[in-house]
């Protein structure tokens, strides 16, 4: 009887290591998520390409997540001195009028996150914050 008793043991051994490699796993998949953004970014943008932007002294970010990785032959950004264009597969993104001046020749783009995010920095002409990255918009 005891032997068999020894057996139920060695089975509650593993029910808790499998209880326990659970817990890890779920753990790890609440911190892929990395912490809140910071203030000061705001989201923009709609339908499936959503895109934020912040300002920091004369520089703006503007992240725009893509629903699928993308190579730089993908993707079209235009910096114009008060307008941005982007086209990510062909689609236009952002085509508009930015609510302040930039230096496009010292503007810059790339991709990050394995080519799922496309970050924009915009060097602006003053640290004064924008309203809004786009004229009439959010």
């Amino acid at each position: 009887g005891m032997g068999g008793m020894g057996g139920m043991g060695g089975m509650g051994g593993m029910g808790d290591m499998m209880g326990g490699m659970g817990g890890g796993m779920g753990g790890g998949g609440g911190r892929g998520q990395g912490p809140p953004p910071e203030m000061g970014e705001v989201d923009g943008g709609d339908g499936k390409t959503s895109w934020k932007w912040e300002m920091k002294d004369e520089e703006i970010i503007v992240r725009i997540t893509l629903d699928k990785p993308a190579r730089k032959t993908d993707l079209k950004v235009v910096f114009g001195a008060n307008k941005l264009k982007v086209d990510i597969f062909g689609e236009t993104v952002i085509d508009g009028k930015l609510a302040g001046t930039v230096h496009g020749d010292e503007s810059t783009w790339c991709l990050v996150e394995k080519g799922t995010e496309l970050q924009i920095l915009l060097s602006a002409t003053t640290s004064k914050r924008w309203p809004s990255l786009l004229e009439d918009s959010d």
